[in-house]
C-alpha cells in the first residue's frame, strides 16, 4: 500500500527537497511532481485553507472541522479538479487499509458539506463522482 507524502517548505528548504527528490528518483517509489511544495494558503472560491495552521476560512469567518473533515478537504484540495477514489481519500486520512467500507468516508463528507456548502443537497465545492469517489471543483472567487 502507497503512502502520500507532502510538503510545504520555505525557498530556503528547496534545495533539501531536490536532493530528496534526487534520491527518490533512483528509488522504486512515485513522486507527484505536480503538486507545489509552496501550497502556503489555498483559495476555493469563498473557502481558505490555511495548512500550518490547520484552520478553514469561509468567507472570512473560522469553519470549526475536525481533523478528519480537514484531511478530507485538504485531501481534495490539493488534488482540484481530479476525482479520487474514496479508497485513497481513506489511506491518506486513515493511514490504514481500506476495507471497502464507504459509509465511513460518505458520514464524514456529509459532515464537511454541511460545514461548508451554502446548501448541503446541492454541493458547490465537494462533489460526488458516483461509483468512484470524491473531487473538488475550483471555484472563482465572486
Amino acid at each position: 500500500m502507497g503512502k502520500l507524502i507532502v510538503l510545504s517548505l520555505d525557498e530556503s528548504e528547496r534545495n533539501i527537497y531536490d536532493k530528496i527528490l534526487e534520491i527518490v528518483s533512483e528509488a522504486d517509489i512515485s513522486i507527484d511532481r505536480e503538486v507545489d511544495v509552496n501550497l502556503g494558503e489555498i483559495q476555493i472560491g469563498e473557502l481558505v485553507i490555511i495548512p500550518g495552521q490547520h484552520r478553514v476560512l469561509r468567507q472570512g469567518k473560522e469553519v470549526n472541522l475536525t481533523n478528519i473533515e480537514f484531511r478530507i478537504l485538504y485531501m481534495l484540495a490539493i488534488h482540484q479538479g481530479i476525482t479520487l477514489s474514496k479508497e485513497k481519500i481513506y489511506n491518506y486520512v486513515w493511514n490504514g487499509e481500506y476495507l471497502q467500507d464507504d459509509s465511513n468516508i460518505t458520514s464524514h463528507v456529509r459532515r464537511l458539506r454541511k460545514k461548508i456548502e451554502n446548501d448541503p443537497s446541492q454541493p458547490e465545492y465537494i462533489q460526488t463522482v458516483r461509483g468512484v469517489g470524491y473531487k473538488i471543483n475550483s471555484l472563482k472567487r465572486e
